[in-house]
């Protein structure tokens, strides 16, 4: 949104162009499925942009503060003229928190300021927290704003490395994730909005812009008025209860996470459909071992996959329990880091199993270098790759092909 949009565009002006290839479809029908977030970078819009923009997107997603000390100069504004014309609108704080009890206060300053936003989000993507935990604070956040929005929705956003290096256990505490990826393909990471470009033309604003696309949950989602203040409807005679759970089918192979303390369950957790939940496995007697996945469940905001070893049923497991599956081979080349890289070397690949995952070295710290690459690696549905290297003899670590 703010720095993402900058540490993003060494993708460069191809890339953009085969985005705006690729969503023409989207485009068409933008109505529908483009969603643009918008701050004071984009200026004061006027009555007939706004009433333009109600009929080209179902909402928008508004900046509100850059932490809590500065507000968005033009989010009284704006925010009048959606509310005037009819616009749905959540709203972000681009977050600077420091510690758990100061990411409370940021979730506190931001419902203050926008009361009757649709929705709210915590735009997590600059390392802050220098005390307490990055997953307490980012919970801490979530938490002290839930009294306050009812049912509401409350998201998470950041880019994919960025969330599992800082908040991959906090983000099961949101009711969704915000994925950014500026790529061609959907990721495979669990989202209920993909922010795929920062360079979407707007006819009703005149401009480019951030654009999400709604591809797993249709706008109701997002904005529908919470049930909280209905009437209560007469009592019916009991019967058994729906399933509170979704389920889609998968087929895929991950990898356990060897850090991670969740256990394998005969049914998902909270579905109120069964009784008699039970642990059937402990996951760290399979931590690091590759699992086959044949079915995904999504339930308040937390998916599980059911997950088999060797066409073993193993169980259901919280998705914070895997990793995605990376396919590894021997390489003998030599490549440039880049001058500006904002990517980082760490001692495993980011996202992969292994435990106590860290940064090794800086990209800047080897800018212009030419350095030994011995290794490549691979994540499933990706066609990027990471790349393992070496200066002058010695291993510096592991680093994102972009990066070089």
């Amino acid at each position: 949104m703010y720095k993402l949009k900058y540490l993003l565009m060494s993708f460069g002006v191809a890339l953009i162009g085969v985005l705006c290839i690729s969503f023409t479809a989207v485009k068409s029908n933008a109505v529908s499925n483009n969603v643009y977030d918008l701050s004071e970078w984009q200026g004061t819009f006027t009555d007939n942009q706004v009433k333009t923009l109600k009929n080209e997107v179902p909402f928008v997603i508004l900046r509100v503060q850059f932490g809590s000390a500065y507000h968005d100069k033009t989010f009284a504004h704006n925010v009048a003229l959606m509310k005037k014309y009819g616009v749905p609108y959540g709203v972000y704080s681009f977050s600077q928190y420091t510690s758990p009890s100061d990411a409370a206060s940021e979730a506190k300053t931001l419902y203050s300021r926008a009361p009757e936003a649709k929705f709210y989000v915590n735009d997590y993507e600059q390392q802050t927290v220098k005390s307490g935990g990055t997953n307490a604070a980012t919970k801490a956040w979530v938490e002290a704003l839930r009294p306050l929005v009812g049912n509401r929705k409350i998201l998470f956003y950041s880019y994919q490395s960025f969330m599992l290096t800082h908040a991959a256990e906090a983000v099961s505490s949101y009711d969704g994730y915000w994925l950014a990826a500026y790529q061609t393909n959907e990721p495979q990471r669990e989202h209920v909005l993909w922010q795929y470009t920062d360079h979407f033309y707007s006819p009703a604003l005149n401009q480019y812009v951030d654009a999400s696309v709604l591809t797993q949950k249709n706008s109701s989602w997002f904005i529908d008025e919470p049930n909280e203040n209905k009437k209560p409807s007469k009592p019916s005679k009991p019967s058994k209860p729906k399933s509170n759970v979704t389920y889609t089918k998968e087929s895929k192979e991950m990898t356990m996470k060897s850090a991670e303390k969740y256990n394998f369950y005969n049914h998902v957790p909270g579905n109120n459909h069964f009784s008699g939940l039970h642990r059937t496995h402990y996951g760290h007697t399979f931590h690091g071992k590759n699992v086959t996945v044949d079915m995904k469940a999504t339930i308040n905001g937390r998916t599980y996959y059911r997950v088999h070893e060797n066409g073993k049923l193993l169980g259901w497991i919280n998705q914070n329990g895997l990793g995605p599956h990376i396919s590894y081979s021997k390489v003998n080349m030599h490549k440039k880091v880049k001058r500006n890289s904002h990517y980082r070397f760490y001692n495993h690949v980011t996202g992969s199993h292994f435990a106590n995952i860290r940064v090794t070295a800086t990209g800047h710290q080897y800018a212009g270098k030419t350095v030994h690459i011995t290794g490549r690696a691979t994540k499933d549905g990706w066609k990027s790759h990471y790349y393992k290297c070496y200066y002058k003899g010695k291993l510096i670590g592991w680093i994102y092909q972009r990066g070089i």
